[in-house]
């Protein structure tokens, strides 16, 4: 069973509480990069709020996750492929 622990994590000075399986290292690392890209949208408008940004960033993970599951089905299909012409 995965132990689940709580970590306090802070996006652009709002604070949150998360729990994961994860250690403490991968948790600030994710959380660094959700506010990475958070400042990123925030800074082309000063009006775009807390949740807008949050929002786009979730849209922009979304949308890379979809792209790496493509781009990972697309290498097993040729990797079985090439598998296929050796035998």
């Amino acid at each position: 069973m995965d132990e689940r622990k709580t970590y306090n994590i802070s996006l652009i000075g709002r604070s949150f509480k998360l729990s994961s399986s994860e250690n403490e290292e991968h948790v600030q690392r994710v959380a660094k990069m959700a506010e990475n890209s958070m400042s990123e949208t925030m800074m082309l408008d000063k009006r775009i709020s807390f949740e807008t940004a949050a929002a786009v960033t979730a849209l922009r993970f979304s949308e890379e996750i979809i792209r790496l599951q493509d781009d990972l089905t697309r290498l097993r299909r040729e990797l079985a492929d090439a598998r296929n012409k050796d035998t």
